[in-house]
């Protein structure tokens, strides 16, 4: 299940500027709170856009001069939706604070850090979640009482709900086993004086005891009195109820013969499978469920081991089905005598079993669906006057912090397993390794740290380089550093290991610091062949956030003796606003060093060239989203012509990535930006060889 903050806010953030309303969208969603942010300037704005559109939340800017907090909370009152609202000042005095909550406000935050604004639209959208919940639960529990009440007027079953001592309901039942006809009969009637005198003293201390929860059981027999004035020796069971939502207690007396060995019968039946002996399907998957959710919790993890019989078709035409059922029973007591401690096994299908048990050894598992095959294999089953013997294939499939927190992901993981063994002549068993495309992002991040990490030792990792080529006949040579790494079997690690989970895998700033050092030396290199080419590096978030960076470039351009024009650092757009601190101190270091300084992925935020008053960036690369359909789409077209133009402006040059094909080259003459670069021109290459000239002529 997902968490809050996995889940789509939407969120109206209503302010006297874009830039705040795009700082906290920035802000909300580097940690990890998912918004569809709409802006408000006025009340006008904020009317229409709660009238047209679904809201979670609005964070409210209490210092506008000529919209209150309290005009907010009453559109938000007359547009009928729950609506949560964070204020948010520049100074949250106690007096404001608790003015804005007497206004409607939720809290008040500081409009100068957003650290307190996360953690309380964190705990609104959880509350405005959990209050979704209680309203859907409320309606069930109006409809779960209708059925309730339906079934005590219909139950043969004798009911009536007493409330200190007196009868408020009873249904017809309990009615007529005490000869009354109508319920204004009873209501009122103490319960006391429906029992025999002999006994009463006996009820009363149940009663007390009942009351204090100090009673072993909820039973009592007792002689009741019936209008006639005769006796009825009965059992009453008593437990705690609500009725018209007051609190009572239920009284029930069973008219029927005892039932609880027929009630032990069906629970059994609805456990296991009636042939095999076996928990069934469905109760095997409410016990993965929860070996799942404490595998995630880290108490213990588990493992599944799928077991099914090879060619089963052929056997069944064999023996017919009267003869399967025969060695389904039987291949499920050698499970049962073969079974690792506390392991629990199910009959999963037609031809197939489930065993789950906790793990202590990983190779005991393995070594359990290994043997657990070949004693299958070497047994003879006697099924009426034929002995046959049939071989089966198995699959182990490990529950531990990062697999799937779904059961049905799980077991199709090991039916998948056991088939192809199945398909590859079965009679084997193997242990389910995800592929990258079936793994969670937990077991991708896993496994991306190793195989990084396994590539930086061995020196296993290789400078590739795109070119970023110029339409205006800016003169140069120019590429886009990335970076190839490769596993011990000589394939290159895939393109989202290598730059999308060095962040999430601690290993991208040391990524960052090779690449930079490559960049580097290949500056040198190609100083005393008298060429000079630019390199654009990018950084990680760890990287910017890396006080020590400046310094260790300039150190690093220092040993090779030469200044930093022609490195230019290229930093995310939304790293820059959402630390916007740490990148001018980072871009005010590396400028001491002369080196250059591009904004990547730029210009998707509700006034980007906001950011160029902090950080006077020499490039901006556009937000590859706007290459999506170029050569059709009018409205990317114009997007990217604006960026240009503005940038262009400002004396900055622009750069559009992923060109693909000559339609998008040929758009992108026309609008005007500075340079283009994609796998059209070249593919990234370890060789530094594009013929720069053939753009410029």
């Amino acid at each position: 299940m997902k968490n809050e903050t996995e889940k789509l806010i939407r969120l109206l953030i209503v302010d006297e500027g874009l830039h705040k309303a795009e700082q906290i969208t920035s802000a909300l969603r580097a940690a990890g709170v998912q918004v569809r942010a709409e802006f408000a300037e006025d009340s006008e704005d904020m009317a229409k856009i709660l009238k047209d559109k679904p809201l979670d939340l609005v964070v409210f800017s209490i210092d506008l001069p000529e919209f209150s907090l309290k005009q907010a909370s009453q559109l938000v009152g007359e547009s009928g939706r729950h609506v949560a609202v964070i204020a948010m000042t520049r100074d949250p005095t106690p007096e404001i604070i608790i003015k804005s909550i007497k206004q409607g406000a939720q809290d008040v935050v500081s409009s100068k850090t957003f650290d307190h604004l996360i953690l309380v639209t964190k705990r609104e959208a959880s509350s405005l979640s959990m209050w979704r919940k209680a309203m859907r639960t409320e309606l069930e529990l109006q409809e779960s009482e209708k059925r309730c009440q339906a079934l005590l007027t219909s139950s043969n079953d004798a009911v009536a709900y007493v409330h200190e001592g007196m009868h408020i309901y009873a249904n017809a039942a309990y009615m007529k086993l005490f000869g009354k006809t109508d319920i204004e009969e009873l209501e009122g009637t103490p319960i006391i004086d429906m029992v025999d005198p002999s006994e009463q003293d006996k009820l009363k201390v149940f009663l007390r005891s009942l009351s204090k929860n100090e009673n072993d059981s909820n039973e009592l027999k007792l002689k009741l009195l019936k209008d006639d004035g005769s006796n009825l020796e009965v059992k009453l069971e008593f437990s705690r109820a609500s009725y018209d939502s007051e609190p009572c207690t239920q009284i029930m007396i069973r008219t029927a013969a005892d039932t609880s060995d027929l009630v032990d019968q069906i629970d059994y039946l609805n456990q296991h499978d009636q042939i095999s002996g076996l928990f069934n399907r469905q109760n095997f998957m409410g016990k993965l469920k929860s070996s799942i959710t404490l595998a995630m919790n880290g108490v213990h993890q588990s493992a599944v081991v799928f077991i099914a019989i090879d060619n089963y078709q052929s056997v069944r035409d064999k023996i017919g089905i009267s003869g399967c059922d025969i060695l389904i029973a039987e291949i499920a007591k050698i499970l049962k005598e073969n079974a690792i401690d506390q392991q629990i096994i199910a009959r999963f299908g037609a031809s197939s079993y489930a065993c789950l048990g906790i793990i202590k050894k990983k190779s005991l598992v393995e070594k359990f669906a290994e043997d657990i095959i070949s004693k299958l294999e070497g047994h003879v089953f006697e099924i009426g006057t034929q002995s046959i013997s049939i071989t089966c294939s198995a699959s182990v499939c490990f529950i531990d912090q990062n697999s799937p927190d779904n059961a049905n992901e799980i077991v199709l993981r090991a039916e998948k397993t056991c088939t192809e063994v199945q398909a590859a002549g079965g009679n084997s068993s193997s242990t389910f390794i995800p592929k990258r495309e079936e793994m969670t992002v937990q077991e991708e991040v896993g496994v991306a740290a190793g195989l990084i990490k396994d590539a930086l030792t061995h020196n296993r990792v290789t400078g590739v380089y795109q070119p970023v080529v110029s339409i205006k006949a800016i003169g140069g040579e120019r590429y886009f550093s990335g970076l190839q790494l490769v596993e011990e079997d000589g394939n290159e690690i895939n393109y989202q290991i290598n730059q999308i989970f060095p962040d999430k895998t601690g290993t991208a700033k040391t990524l960052d610091r090779w690449m930079i050092l490559h960049a580097i030396k290949k500056i040198n290199e190609a100083r005393k062949k008298s060429r000079r080419i630019e390199f654009f590096v990018p950084l990680s978030v760890d990287s910017v956030l890396d006080s020590g960076l400046s310094d260790w470039v300039s150190d690093s351009l220092g040993k090779f003796k030469i200044t930093g024009e022609q490195l230019i650092f290229m930093v995310s757009e939304d790293y820059a606003v959402n630390h916007l601190k740490a990148t001018k101190a980072l871009f005010e270091g590396l400028k001491k060093s002369k080196c250059q300084f591009a904004l990547d992925n730029f210009g998707t935020g509700l006034n980007p060239f906001q950011l160029i008053k902090h950080i006077k960036a020499d490039y901006i690369r556009v937000n590859i989203a706007y290459m999506e359909d170029l050569s059709q789409n009018t409205e990317n077209q114009e997007s990217i012509r604006e960026l240009a133009t503005q940038a262009a402006s400002m004396k900055i040059h622009s750069i559009t990535p992923a060109v693909e094909d000559a339609a998008i080259l040929s758009v992108l003459w026309s609008l005007g930006v500075d340079f283009v670069q994609g796998s059209f021109l070249q593919e990234p290459n370890k060789l530094l060889n594009y013929d720069f000239s053939s753009m410029t002529g």
